[in-house]
């Protein structure tokens, strides 16, 4: 009996070290005046919701509570910690985005 004690708890502390506990979600809003284009998804003006985990390398564009695209890309770091969130573009198309307090930044692809 105490045996299998001994494995159910080694068992729940090697569940427990494989979790990402570092894993952050960042927020943004996204305030869009004339339509742009984020990954491969065209958005037209109004405001958003960008999600993303930095355990993934995808961010969520929401609008409402609805899911209007998962966006591939990657984490790059940053030089210094970002004052506020920002969302970078070039000819209407996201670059970067940025999240306040962090030292990373989502890059779509």
């Amino acid at each position: 009996m105490r045996l299998s004690a001994k494995y159910v708890l080694a068992g729940l502390a090697a569940i427990i070290l494989a979790m990402p506990v570092w894993a952050r979600t960042y927020k943004a809003t996204w305030i869009v005046n004339t339509p742009e284009t984020i990954g491969g998804t065209q958005v037209k003006k109004g405001d958003y919701q960008l999600n993303a985990d930095d355990a993934k390398k995808e961010l969520t564009v929401l609008q409402n509570g609805k899911v209007l695209a998962t966006v591939p890309g990657q984490w790059v770091k940053l030089p210094k910690k970002a004052d506020s969130n920002s969302i970078e573009n070039d000819n209407g198309k996201v670059t970067q985005v940025q999240f306040g307090g962090s030292d990373q930044a989502f890059q779509p692809q």
